[in-house]
């Protein structure tokens, strides 16, 4: 149980990066989303301007919902999102089950798995009544990674698969992003090593880095981040000297995106620090600590706390 818990962990690190849905409907937002990217930096401040400029756009809701997620305000965010499927729930049934699915993930990401199963049951039924197949393929995806939090192992890599199938086909194009795409391939992975000791997890990694390097910079946080993902299946293969050298990469990349203070990249860092002392690197894995002790008072580092330890 306590593995499946890593794999969660390592999985959440991508989440908020690459959930991908309201950013490939981005001019259904109109003006009001324009307006939140413009205060990325004050959301407090801006939702206040969409409560008096755009208060019945719910699309706008959606993406304030999104930015604070990925800041892990969860609070707020859930707030948002519940004013968002409010103005929806009339509307479009396609773009309700994408905000949605997008909460689901937010509940995910808060442990709070009954919560999530059922506003992602929900997307699914209505993208299968709408017949969305990119839709389906999305759900699949998000429920793979509930599946995997509530330690239900077989039907993780059951619902991988058949994202994995709908999203990123051998032949022919799915209407997914690249974002999509890579995050599809990673539950795969993960998925393969809660439930088979990561045999058969490095081939979705090598085809998730391929549309990663083709489409982002050699830093950017897609390749940092299945890199690291890269070095996580290696050592839990056997092979500590390909994980020391990607895990390494990878979490330089990801500290040059993020930062310290951000979640993503904190809960990388726990993941990181494991595999140094399980691996008796102990210069290195004291240095990694007293650099999470010096970020431990943060609101986003403490959120990154819960989220599990790689095992000793």
């Amino acid at each position: 149980m306590r593995n499946a818990k890593v794999l969660l962990a390592v999985a959440m690190m991508g989440l908020a990066a690459m959930c991908g849905i309201a950013r490939g409907q981005e001019r259904s937002a109109g003006h009001g989303a324009n307006e939140i990217r413009e205060h990325e930096q004050a959301p407090i401040a801006e939702e206040r301007s969409l409560e008096r400029s755009q208060g019945k756009n719910g699309g706008a809701w959606w993406k304030l919902a999104l930015m604070y997620q990925d800041a892990a305000r969860f609070g707020d965010a859930e707030r948002a999102y519940g004013k968002a499927l409010e103005l929806m729930k009339t509307g479009d049934p396609v773009a309700l089950a994408n905000v949605m699915d997008c909460m689901g993930t937010m509940y995910v990401q808060m442990g709070r798995f009954d919560e999530a199963e059922r506003l992602e049951r929900k997307a699914l039924k209505i993208r299968q009544e709408q017949r969305d197949p990119l839709g389906v393929g999305l759900s699949w995806m998000h429920l793979a990674m509930l599946s995997l939090g509530k330690h239900e192992n077989a039907d993780g890599e059951m619902y991988a698969e058949l994202a994995v199938e709908r999203l990123v086909p051998e032949n022919g194009e799915s209407g997914a992003t690249d974002e999509q795409k890579m995050t599809a391939l990673t539950h795969l992975s993960l998925a393969r090593c809660a439930a088979r000791d990561c045999r058969d997890a490095m081939s979705p990694l090598k085809r998730a880095l391929t549309i990663a390097e083709a489409s982002y910079a050699e830093k950017s946080f897609p390749v940092s981040y299945v890199r690291f993902l890269e070095g996580y299946v290696d050592w839990k293969r056997g092979d500590d000297r390909a994980a020391a050298k990607l895990m390494k990469s990878g979490t330089e990349g990801m500290e040059a995106q993020l930062g310290w203070a951000h979640p993503t990249f904190a809960s990388a860092m726990r993941q990181y620090e494991g595999f140094l002392t399980a691996t008796r690197r102990t210069a290195e894995a004291a240095e990694v600590r007293e650099k999470m002790a010096r970020f431990a008072g943060t609101a986003t580092m403490a959120s990154a706390a819960g989220a599990g330890v790689l095992p000793r």
